[in-house]
């Protein structure tokens, strides 16, 4: 149950781009992130396989993507299958029509891209239907300021203690940063990128490994930057009360 977060350059119409995958191949994480109201994803991609269909971990995907309201693109893997019929691909329209996710071919809105990981059929045309996502949404970020976002991950890494992946939002992110991150708080002692490369500041659209925190945070847990050590540790502070008044309820 580990979401990992890369972030990959791509070219799309001639242009470089960077996009960032948020791998959830467990449900249990997305589950807990969805459950403290995170928004982290832009768009969802939901892997159908076509010999398999909609099965009834994908509802559960579609509602967890509903429920957090964000737009959904449909990877329909495995086109190269025997099983790959049209008969079976019309089949997985209707499944997912049942769900609300009327295909474009159908006269929808959802987008039904076939793919292959195989042989990397439709790969570009995936890429290209998210690029055109960003731009209806017309999705930007604040580069300027105090960094802002949330946790992808956390653990307590030997050595160096509480450990969190998180997505920077908003904002940059600088090593010395005093910082709060759900009911953890501290300094940034030190920043990397989805590589393990070792970097003094983070911006927009990054998925970053940081250290100094007292506590490890939780899944989904929103963090920002503020201007001392003390208000990171009152707003820190708050966050356990809340916690600990809700456990007494």
């Amino acid at each position: 149950q580990k979401t990992s977060a890369f972030r990959v350059q791509i070219e799309v119409g001639g242009e470089q781009k960077h996009v960032v995958f948020l791998d959830t191949p467990g449900h249990q994480a997305f589950s807990e992130m969805r459950s403290r109201g995170a928004n982290m994803t832009d768009v969802v991609v939901l892997v159908v396989g076509a010999p398999e269909g909609v099965m009834p971990q994908t509802v559960e995907s579609i509602n967890h993507a509903k429920a957090a309201k964000v737009p959904i693109v449909v990877a329909l893997n495995k086109i190269d299958s025997p099983q790959a019929t049209d008969g079976q691909i019309q089949k997985i329209y209707g499944q997912l029509a049942e769900q609300g996710l009327n295909p474009v071919p159908w006269g929808g809105q959802t987008e039904v891209v076939p793919t292959s990981a195989l042989k990397g059929t439709g790969i570009n045309e995936l890429l290209e239907i998210l690029d055109l996502q960003q731009q209806v949404l017309d999705l930007k970020a604040d580069f300027a300021g105090p960094a802002r976002g949330r946790v992808i991950e956390a653990t307590l890494a030997e050595g160096r203690g509480a450990v969190a992946t998180i997505l920077v939002q908003q904002g940059e992110l600088n090593v010395g940063d005093f910082i709060v991150v759900g009911r953890g708080f501290g300094k940034v002692r030190d920043i990397a990128d989805d590589q393990g490369r070792r970097l003094k500041s983070a911006t927009p659209g990054m998925p970053i490994t940081i250290s100094g925190l007292d506590e490890v945070p939780d899944a989904g847990d929103p963090f920002f930057v503020t201007e001392s050590l003390r208000k990171a540790q009152e707003a820190a502070e708050q966050r356990r009360q809340r916690e600990r008044e809700a456990q007494l309820q």
